[in-house]
């Protein structure tokens, strides 16, 4: 008998032992404490914020960390932020309680079909008075919960491809009685056989939004197919798409009153390319084909039978080559069609195109600036069901670069020049002929040295256009960068850009010109007083426009931070100019992570 209870209690224990095995398995516990202040001023308001937020998390094993991994966590976060009129004694409150929690299960996670599954749920509580917006709620001054359940299960078959499904679920609802939910049920597969790869994709959602009493389901299929073979240099890319949308309500902007609508659309793509790496010619071609079919329709008794139909049917192809003739020297041709069709019109459109670019090898000229020339040009027709157009376009430019280097290449000067004059003239239902001519010039001096950098860059352009429609413009650029470090723990940076441009137009009798200026200086040491981990930043950012196009806007900021051990703090005094309205905003933040 005592052998037989011995046995029984060995017994009892081994069947208790995977139930008992997880309240013993080690936890991972981590988490932090903050409070954060935040005042907000300008000329006419003031908001002042006060939040306290608090987070943990564990991580532990079930039963065996290859058998199962568990983490969850909740964060609460509670601001109480005042608002206030400069001109009024008045103050208006506003508290936000937001919970939030998650638990996330992934089975066998080490697997070749680890199966994962999470929930998450937030709540947020909201005593407003005046609709103050709360900064912890994207509806303002509602109160809302959300729900989210999600499990996705991906599966390696290896040689038989690779598989995922996953199933979704959210509910949104807020305190007006507003309420939103969804579930979406997913599944993709990748697979390859050779010289093939097969891409799927399916999912189908429901979604109910109950304000609107309108329900609204969505239904795609996609699937994609990739063959490459290495011996032929050629690839096909092909996709095919189907989707389909379906919408019930009442009172909805997007439907009928009492009405319903039904989209379905349908594309087929397919794609060939050529790409030889030993012969001069490549080639590519392919074609889009998309069916889309739309009907709405009402059944409200108080009005007639409504419905509402459209059809669109639209075919494109394209094909198009390049032909390398010598390294200088290279063809291009490409033409496309297309033709849509809504059931009562249908119209068509013929594009062709073929051109060609030459182009001298860099030749080594005065001041040894290397040059170099190119010509180009290029013919196109292009039919329409209102017009045929026929146009032709050259351009002829050369260009010159330089840098020099000093003798330990701490210094480089940098010129570059370029010039281009191009010719463009177009015959159809109005004839055009235009000639325009660019000139740009860029010099530049860069320092590399170990107690700082310093780029600065000068562009100066000038374009000009003749023919029918006259015009002209011209740039300067001015770029001027430096960055100086003050000590082994400090530095200096500084940036300067200023633009002005000049446009001409004859046709319209317009002529303006616009500056603008942009700067800014960046102060940065890693131990203020000597003391470790505290960092001082200081950002000082202009910006100023000669037009009212423009921004003038001024915002410069101080910023502290200091740590020590698990104790973070950062302190952040901000002064915003916007132009018709100044700024200052007070930032403090302490956390205590664990």
């Amino acid at each position: 008998m005592a052998n037989q209870r011995r046995l029984s209690l060995i017994a009892g224990a081994a069947l208790l032992c995977p139930l008992v095995a997880p309240m013993a398995a080690p936890v991972d516990l981590s988490g932090e404490l903050g409070y954060a202040y935040r005042l907000l001023k300008s000329d006419s308001e003031e908001t002042v914020s006060n939040q306290l937020r608090g987070a943990i998390r564990g991580k532990t094993y079930l039963w065996q960390p290859w058998m199962a991994t568990l983490d969850a966590g909740v964060r609460l976060t509670q601001d109480a932020t005042n608002y206030s009129l400069i001109s009024n004694t008045n103050v208006d409150d506003s508290t936000t309680t937001l919970v939030t929690g998650d638990v996330n299960l992934n089975v066998i996670p080490q697997s070749r079909y680890p199966l994962s599954i999470s929930y998450q749920v937030n709540d947020s509580r909201v005593n407003t008075v005046n609709t103050i917006t709360s900064p912890l709620t994207a509806a303002g001054s509602r109160e809302f919960k959300t729900r989210r359940f999600s499990v996705r299960q991906n599966i390696d078959a290896q040689e038989a491809g690779r598989y995922q499904w996953n199933f979704d679920t959210n509910l949104w609802d807020s305190s007006n009685s507003e309420k939103y939910s969804d579930w979406l049920l997913g599944a993709g597969a990748d697979i390859r056989v050779d010289d093939h790869r097969f891409q799927l994709r399916a999912s189908y959602k429901s979604i109910d939004r109950a304000v609107l009493s309108q329900a609204s389901t969505n239904l795609t299929l996609s699937g994609d197919h990739f063959f490459f073979n290495p011996d032929s240099d050629i690839r096909v890319d092909t996709s095919l798409d189907y989707y389909q949308y379906n919408t019930k309500g009442q009172a909805s902007a997007v439907v009928f009153s009492n009405g319903e609508v039904d989209t379905t659309s349908q594309q087929l793509s397919s794609f060939v390319f050529w790409r030889p790496v030993d012969r001069k010619v490549t080639a590519s071609a392919g074609v889009r084909l998309f069916n889309l079919t739309s009907e709405a329709g009402s059944t409200n008794t108080a009005t007639a039978a409504i419905n509402n139909e459209t059809e669109l049917l639209s075919l494109n192809a394209t094909a198009g080559g390049l032909y390398q003739y010598t390294k200088n020297l290279r063809f291009d041709a490409n033409v496309n069609f297309s033709t849509n069709d809504n059931g009562s019109n249908s119209d068509s459109a013929y594009l062709g195109r073929i051109g060609g670019l030459l182009q001298s090898d860099i030749h080594e000229v005065i001041w040894g600036m290397g040059y170099q020339w190119y010509a180009s040009g290029a013919a196109q027709f292009q039919s329409t069901e209102s017009d045929d157009v026929a146009s032709m376009d050259l351009r002829l430019g050369h260009d010159a670069n330089r840098a020099w280097f000093n003798d330990d290449k701490s210094s480089t000067s940098r010129l570059g020049l370029s010039q281009a004059l191009s010719s463009v003239t177009a015959s159809g239902n109005e004839d055009t002929s235009n000639l325009r001519h660019d000139l740009s010039a860029t010099l530049g001096w860069d320092h590399y040295g170990g107690s700082g950098t310093t780029f600065s860059q000068l562009t100066v352009s000038d374009a000009r256009t003749f023919g029918d429609r006259d015009s002209d413009q011209q740039l300067i650029n001015l770029q001027l960068s430096r960055t100086q470090n003050l000590s082994r723990r400090s530095s200096l940076t500084g940036n300067v850009t200023a633009q002005s441009v000049r446009q001409n137009f004859s046709a319209q009798n317009a002529s303006e010109t616009s500056t603008t200026t942009t700067g800014s200086v960046n102060y940065q040491h890693s131990r203020v007083f000597g003391m470790p981990r505290l960092r001082f930043g200081s950002d000082l950012r202009l910006s100023r426009a000669s037009d009212s196009r423009g921004i003038d806007r001024s915002e410069w900021e101080n910023r502290l931070d200091y740590s020590v051990g698990l104790v973070d703090t950062m302190a952040s005094w901000r002064l915003i100019d916007a132009g018709e309205q100044d700024y200052s905003l007070v930032y403090f933040q302490v956390t205590r992570r664990f």
